[in-house]
This record gives C-alpha cells, structure tokens and sequence, in this order.
C-alpha cells in the first residue's frame, strides 16, 4: 500500500507550493490560476525535476489519446511560465533543452499535504475565485496592483466585455496581504437604481442600515480601516458611485477603491486605467497554428474552445480561421468567449463563415445604440443569432433576473406557455453549456446568471420582442408566490437568510410592479410577502419604504385585511426603529392589532402588541407596556408555538423589570429562556426587530445585581456579551451592551470593563445608524468620567447624552441619566440645578411608574440635599428612609445598601456611631457574594472604620 506521502504530495519550490491531488498551486496563501493543460505540465515537470522531460513525454501524458502539433504544447508551457513569474527578478523554474524538451530546475522540497481544514485561505475577503486562466492580462493586473503604492484610486475603463471585471479581480487578489482588514468587492450590476449605491455597499459590507441617509454610518464605519473596496460596474449609476467615492477618500486614509466603469468617474485624485483589446494577428490565409498561438486572442480562443470540446486543439488548417474570427471581434475577450462557446455546434470554419452573414463592421452598430455599446451589441447579436429559436427565447426572458436564478424560477417566468411548447430548463442547461449563462454556487446550491453586458443586450431584445410586461408580471409573480408560500409553512420565517440571493430579484419585482406599467395588485402583494424578509436582514429604511407605498395604494386596490395587517404591523417596527416613537409609527402598529383582532389572527396580534410594548417601554410608559404584556400574555397561554409564549414572556419581564417588580420579572425572563433555540431567535428578529433571549437574559442580569447575587450577575453579563457578539443583529448587541456590558459593569466598580463595552457600543451604534444607543454610550462615558474623577467632562457627556435621547425620543434611560447629571451640578457648586434636576427626575419616575430607578433616585435627592450650603439633614435622611423602605420592598438588596451606606455616613456625621454601624452591617451580613465590587468594598471599609471609633 502506498504511504500518504506518496499518494498525496505537496511539492514546494520557490514561493509556491503544489497539491497534486487538490490540483491547487498557492504563492504564499493566494491561489495561481492556470489552465487545466498547464497544470498537467507543471505536475509532469516537478515530478521530473532536475530531469529532461522530452516533449513526447509531455504531449503523451497531456493529450493521450490524440495527435496535435507541438505548438500547442509550447502555448501551454509560455502560460506556466507566466503564471510563475519564471525569468523576472532571478526567479528560474524551467529551461527549455532545445529541440528535445524541459527541464524543471528549481530546488523542489516533498511533503505530505496537510487536511483539508488547513488548507482554509484567509477571509478576509469575497473574491470570487477564478476557475480559468486569464489570458494576456498577466502585465496590466502587475502594473495595477502596484498603482496602489501611490494612489487611493484607480478606475478601469473600457468598453462592454474587454475584461475589466476579470482584471479588476485578479489585480485585487493580488492585493490581499496589503490590506489588513481585506479587500472586499461591491458588485453594482444589481442595483437598479442610484439611491441603492449605499445600501449595497452596506450589504457588501455586512452593515446593517437604520437611517434614510446611510452614508454618516458608512464613513464612520471604513475611517479607521484598512480596506481595498472593488466597485464594479459602475456606468448605470455613474452619478451615485462617483459621490460616494469622493465622500469615502475625503473623509477616510485607510480606504482605497478600485472601480471598473465605461467611462470615468470624474473625482479627484483618479487614475485611469484603460484596458486594450487583446493583440490580434493581421488577416491572412498564409499563417500556422505556431504563429497564430502567438497572439493573446487565439490563445483566448483556444483555451474557451477546448473547455467547451475537450479534444480541441489549433491546427495549422483551422488557424487562418481562428485569426479571422479574432480579428473581426477586434480582440474583445467576451466576444471571443461567446464564439468559442459554439464551437462544438459549427467547428471553427462555420463560425468564420457566419461572420460574414451575421456580424457587422464592429464600427458601424446600430444608430440608435449608445456609441459604448455598438461593438459589444454586434458581438452579442451575432452570438445571440447562433442560437436555435428556444434558446433565444430563454435568453431574452431571464434577462429579467436581476441577481441570477434557479431552474425552477427560469422555468416559470421564461419558459413556453405549456411544458409541451418548450422546456425552459433545458435551455437554460444549453445556454449555461455554452457560456452565455455563469453557474453560480457560491450561495451552497446551483444558480444561474447572465453577465451583465450579455443581459443588457438581452433586455433590449426582450423589449423589442414586445414580451418584456409579460415576462416582467411571471417575474413578479413567480416571487410573489414563492414568498407567500414560504411564510405560510411552518416555522417558515426561519429560513429567511436563505433569501440573501433573491433579494435583488424582489426588489427588480417590486419596482416593476409599482411603476406605471406596473401590476399594483401584485405590487401590494408582493410588498406584503417580502415583509418579513426585509425584517430579519435590517433593511429596515427599505422595509417602512416598500410597505409605506402598497399602504398609499392599497385603497386603490382592493381592501384584504389581512394583507394590510401584514404591511402595517411591518411598516410600524420598521419606522419605529429607523425613525424613533413617531405617531406614525404607533398608530400603524394600533391599526395592525385591531386588523388581527378581527381576523382572530393571534400571530399577528402577538407580533403588533410585542411592537406596542417596545414602543412604550422606550417611551418610558412601562404602565401602558404592562397592560400590552398582559394582553399578550392572554394570547399567548392559547397558544403551542415557542415563538409566541417566549416574546410574551420576555415582554412581561420587562415591563416588571421597570416596574419594580422584580421577582415576578425574573420568573417570566427565566420563563423566556426555556425557549433558546437558534430558530426560535430568529424568528424573533423576524417578528418584532430583536432578539427577545437577549434581552431575557439582561432581565436576570440586572434582577441578580438588585438581589445581591453579584457574582452572578457579573458571569451572566460575560455570558450575555459572548452571545450578543457572536451573533449579527445590531439591535440585539447594542441592547446587551447597554444593560448589561455598561450599566452592570459601572455598578459593579469594574471600570475597565465598563470602558471596553462603551468603546464598543458607541463604535457599533454609530457605525448602524442606532442614535438612541449611540447617545447612552455618551452617557455612560459620562458616568465613567465622574467615577475617574474628572466632572466637567462627566457634566459636558451626560448633557448631550440626554439631548440625544430626547431628539431621538428614547426616554427608557432619561431618568438615570438625568438623575446622575443632578448629582454632578451638585457636586460641581450648582446646587439649584442639581436639585432642580433631581425633583424633575423624581416626578418622571412617579409620573411613569418607574420603580426600578426610584429607590435610586431617592437616595440621590438625599445626598444632592447634603451638598448645599445649608444642608438640610432631616429632608436628606427622609430621602434615604424611603429609599431603604422601597429597595427592601421589593428585595432590592443593592439598593438597599446603597441607601444603607449614605444613611449610615449620615448617622456617623451626626455622632450616630452605633446607629451607622449597626444599620450598615444589617444590610452587609446577607450578602453571600461580590465581596470585591465596588459598594461591598465600601461598606467593609466604613464598617471597619465606625468599629474603632
């Protein structure tokens, strides 16, 4: 039996390495394109190293079974040579033994190739890998990449099919190590419209937008990164790409854009880059497939013909004919590709010979073609006339996809009308057979796709066919339906994310549906369907935008209300979340509860009233949110789905959390986390725009800080944090930054770790557009400047904390803050602010019924009283009392010691030792845990201190 070693070699030489058996050649860790046949001579070769392999040798074990001329042998060892650099800067790998064959020279090194799992590349990108070799570009992709040293930004231009994306790409491989936080490509060719340049940059990105004006976010996310950014296909929406790339290279050092375009974005501080058709032999009869090889294009040609026939190769008969067809498509490699693709219909003389009768002078296109698109539109027709009458019909219809398809999505919107007419399938098999149509697997199932030149010309076509209305209504309708069935089997919103690849394809549903020409029965539909969808990605300024317009055209339509209880309960979250607590908002997510009230719908009853509950908890009525808790609550004990009884007890917890009621809050968290599954959290996001297990798991957070369970609460904030930023829901981690990450973290006297979780939470909420979070992460760095002593800047922090909340109508946290602020004007000799501010915070508390904070609050009012000139110590000490009272009513334990700690300085300022000593030291003995935090600390000292007095 063979070892290992034997059956499956690494060989290593100079900065690559070759797995045989993976056929994979690295450089360093960025993988080398070659060709399958020179592959096979950089195998033969190494194996061989140090001897002559003759040409025989090579032409046998390459092409077993056939008889070609040797100069096909020398084309594929010139591309190896290319592709290992061999002969630049003293690199040798091979020298040719003149008439005989190739000697592979390099010092080769055997090894045993490691598992599959090492062999993972870095990530830290998502090129696409190119499966073939690119073909007389190898000079252009060095001398672009090494642009980069001196400019931030370079565009490609050129015209339809030259290659500009190819080139784009490899150059960017290239370029992977140079940019440590990756080189990322942003494919513009979906994007219908200008306005949706952003957002797909954020989608590239993985950003989740909540803002009608992303790019604040957007820059503040890049400006301290180190990024390659490949903006591609930017000539349909020159305008909006332009803008963004002057906003992102003034605003931003680190990032550097490379973009491929028809014509130049016009900024400044680019750098053209003008790509020429590959070299061409002139016309003539008299040449061999040697000279002929010569040429990049018949090379191009070749190596697309033989993936399409195996046993293709170039004789000296057929070689005039391959310079002709080169020729007359002026070096163009997509042109050159699509003629190579029918090879195997016509052999190279019917193709030659169909050039005369279907292509025109490249320079004399259609006058009403744009003077960029004449060469390429002649191309693409000319290819696009070798098609049988089926094909082209295929062709033309699935132009309307707009980010690729399945065979069952090709078979409904382009197919005949009966499956006795044709089979759209198996069209689309043929057309992807003969390159007109990309297979696509990146998203773990087969996908088909048209390049985007080639789908251009197709919609023109379709247009001109008179069939672009119909094909657009299948379109719509196939997603309609799909969507519709999709959310209607069980657990169905969980498979949500796997719409990531049909995104572009609804949105290019919606807009024709909503345009003039349009369906708006299908529009409404089609918006409703989506609802989810929108949801679970955080396309929430898209969500309340498409929902907001099947809602203005409803009444136009019809009046199901059912669809309109979809669109206004999605219309609610979405506009709640982007827009703050508008009326807007509230009284769509009212209209959604009494539409599913009438159709008995307890789904969307719980999904309205769970927005109803948010909403109020944010505005801080958390006696309104309880009513809406108990109501769904109600709803929920008749139901068996986890997903509903576990949001209807998270939403009670809360409301019982700020309430005061924190025991009866712990049992429904507690409650809320049987449920944990990954699709139940989903499905979570899905429903109500959060991850309602987080926020379960904050509620025992912060009830076994209240209970003196210290180290409890500190483990279940770790655990809380690992979750939330393991996890990709924005909403969610700033949620868990924010209760537990900062507020417990600050409690507990960890100020290191609080500053780590307020780094963060300000990084992420500014980089999501999250203003309400972004405003308590000012806030809590005001408080951590109190507690590092520094006031003027805990003051300067926590005013415009509180002018951030209110402008974004998030009050849940406005209480604390403001009763931290009157401490600290108290505290900094501005005695009637402080008191001012601290009576304000008391009625808010009352006012809302927020019993969480009032024990606190209390206490504040007590010690801000003991700071004025003429401190009134009766009215401080009847604060505290009172603060005592209510923490021990509600088995505040923390509280209570609070209260315990300024009543007892108090005591011990009057000359009260025993009654400071024994009050304290009642609250200090029935703590079990937490000895090191901050209050217990303070108690320990103070106890000690009043013993020996």
């Amino acid at each position: 039996m063979l070892s290992r070693l034997e059956e499956d070699p690494v060989f290593s030489f100079g900065p690559f390495r070759l797995y045989v058996k993976q056929r994979l050649l690295l450089q360093g860790e960025r993988p080398v394109r070659l060709g399958s046949r020179a592959f096979d001579v950089l195998i033969a070769l190494v194996e061989g190293a140090g001897t002559l392999v003759t040409k025989d040798e090579l032409m046998a074990r390459i092409w077993p079974n056939a008889i070609v001329e040797p100069a096909n042998l020398t084309v594929h060892v010139a591309a190896l040579r290319r592709a290992l650099g061999d002969g630049r800067g003293g690199n040798h790998f091979l020298v040719n033994v003149h008439g005989r064959g190739y000697r592979f020279v390099a010092p080769v090194c055997i090894t045993q190739a490691p598992t599959a799992a090492a062999l993972s590349l870095n990530n830290q990108h998502n090129l696409p890998v190119c499966l073939t070799p690119l073909i007389g570009r190898s000079e252009v992709i060095n001398s672009l990449a090494a642009q980069f040293q001196f400019h931030r930004l370079i565009t490609v231009v050129g015209q339809a099919g030259i290659g500009k994306t190819s080139v784009a790409l490899a150059a960017a491989e290239v370029l992977i190590s140079s940019y440590p936080d990756g080189v990322w490509l942003i494919d513009l060719s979906p994007v219908s419209t200008p306005s949706l340049v952003l957002t797909a940059l954020a989608s590239a990105l993985r950003l989740a937008i909540r803002s009608d004006n992303p790019l604040p976010s957007l820059i503040a996310a890049l400006r301290d990164r180190q990024k390659l950014l490949v903006l591609d296909n930017c000539e349909h929406v020159i305008g909006a790409a332009a803008d963004l790339v002057s906003s992102l290279l003034r605003e931003t050092r680190g990032i550097s854009i490379l973009a491929t375009s028809r014509e130049p974005l016009r900024v400044e501080g680019e750098r053209l880059r003008r790509l020429s058709a590959l070299e061409t032999p002139p016309f003539s009869t008299h040449i061999n497939a040697a000279e002929a090889l010569k040429f990049e294009a018949v090379q191009l040609f070749v190596e697309r013909a033989a993936a399409t026939m195996n046993k293709f190769d170039l004789t000296d008969a057929d070689a005039a004919s391959a310079c002709r067809i080169c020729h007359e498509l002026d070096g163009i490699p997509l042109a050159i590709e699509l003629a190579a693709a029918r090879i195997d219909m016509f052999g190279i003389a019917g193709l030659a010979a169909r050039l005369d009768d279907r292509l025109r002078l490249l320079t004399g296109g259609r006058r009403t073609s744009f003077p960029r698109h004449q060469t390429m539109n002649e191309a693409l027709d000319w290819s696009y006339q070798l098609l049988g009458k089926e094909e082209q019909t295929v062709l033309r219809r699935i132009a309307v996809f707009a980010a690729g398809f399945t065979l069952e999505a090709a078979g409904a919107v382009a197919g005949g009308s009966d499956k006795a007419e044709f089979d759209a399938a198996d069209q689309v098999a043929n057309l992807a057979m003969k390159s007109l149509i990309a297979v696509d697997m990146s998203y773990g199932k087969v996908r088909f796709r048209l390049p985007e030149t080639t789908r251009a010309f197709a919609l023109a076509l379709l247009a001109e066919s008179g069939e672009r209305d119909m094909t657009c209504r299948r379109h719509a309708t196939y997603y309609r339906d799909l969507l519709m069935t999709a959310w209607t089997k069980p657990g169905g919103e969980n498979s949500a994310a796997a719409w990531t690849s049909e995104i572009d394809n609804i949105r290019a549903g919606l807009n024709w549906s909503f345009a003039p020409a349009g369906d708006l029965s299908i529009a409404v539909n089609l918006a409703a369907a989506s609802a989810p969808l929108w949801l679970e990605m955080s396309l929430l300024t898209e969500c309340h935008g498409w929902m907001g317009k099947a809602l203005d055209l409803r009444q136009s339509t019809d009046q199901n209300a059912r669809r309109e209880m979809i669109l206004q309960a999605a219309f609610g979250l979405a506009l709640m979340f982007t827009r703050g607590m508008s009326s807007r908002a509230h009284a769509a997510l009212t209209r959604a509860t009494e539409l599913a009230e009438s159709l008995r719908d307890l789904d969307y009853q719980l999904r309205a009233l769970v927005g109803l509950n948010i909403f109020s908890l944010r505005l801080e009525d958390f006696q309104g949110a309880l009513v809406i808790s108990r109501r769904s609550e109600a709803i929920a004990e008749g139901a068996t789905d986890p997903v509903a009884i576990s949001a209807a007890a998270c939403q009670l917890s809360c409301s019982l959390f700020f309430l005061g009621q924190i025991n009866e809050a712990l049992t429904y968290a507690k409650q809320a986390q049987q449920h944990n599954t990954k699709e139940i959290r989903r499905a979570h996001i899905v429903r109500s725009g959060i991850d309602h297990s987080i926020q379960a798991h904050c509620v025992v957070a912060q009830v076994q800080w209240l209970c003196g369970l210290l180290d409890q609460s500190t483990r279940s904030t770790q655990e809380i944090l690992i979750d939330a930023r393991a996890g990709w829901h924005p909403v969610s981690l700033c949620f868990a930054l924010t209760w537990c990450g900062c507020t417990i973290s600050l409690r507990l006297g960890d100020l290191d770790a609080a500053e780590r979780s307020i780094a963060q939470l300000k990084d992420h909420a500014e980089n999501h557009a999250l203003h309400n979070y972004f405003a308590c992460g000012l806030g809590f760095e005001g408080l951590l400047s109190v507690e590092r002593g520094d006031l003027a800047a805990g003051e300067r922090l926590l005013c415009t904390c509180l002018d951030g909340l209110r402008s974004s109508q998030y009050e849940v946290l406005h209480t604390a803050f403001l009763s931290s602020l009157a401490e600290v004007l108290a505290m900094r000799g501005q005695f009637d602010a402080g008191l001012a501010a601290i009576d304000e915070a008391l009625n808010r508390t009352e006012r809302n019924s927020g019993f969480w904070w009032m024990p606190e609050a209390l206490r504040l009012k007590g010690e801000i009283l003991l700071l004025s000139d003429q401190a009134n110590d009766r009215s401080a000490e009847d604060c505290f009392r009172r603060s005592l009272d209510l923490a021990r009513h509600q088995g505040a334990l923390s509280w209570e010691l609070r209260g315990a700690l300024s009543l007892g300085r108090l005591h011990h300022s009057q000359g009260r030792n025993g009654d400071a000593c024994h009050l304290l030291n009642s609250v200090y003995s029935r703590f079990t845990e937490g000895f090191d935090t901050a209050d217990l600390q303070s108690a320990k000292l103070l106890l000690a201190d009043w013993a020996n007095r």
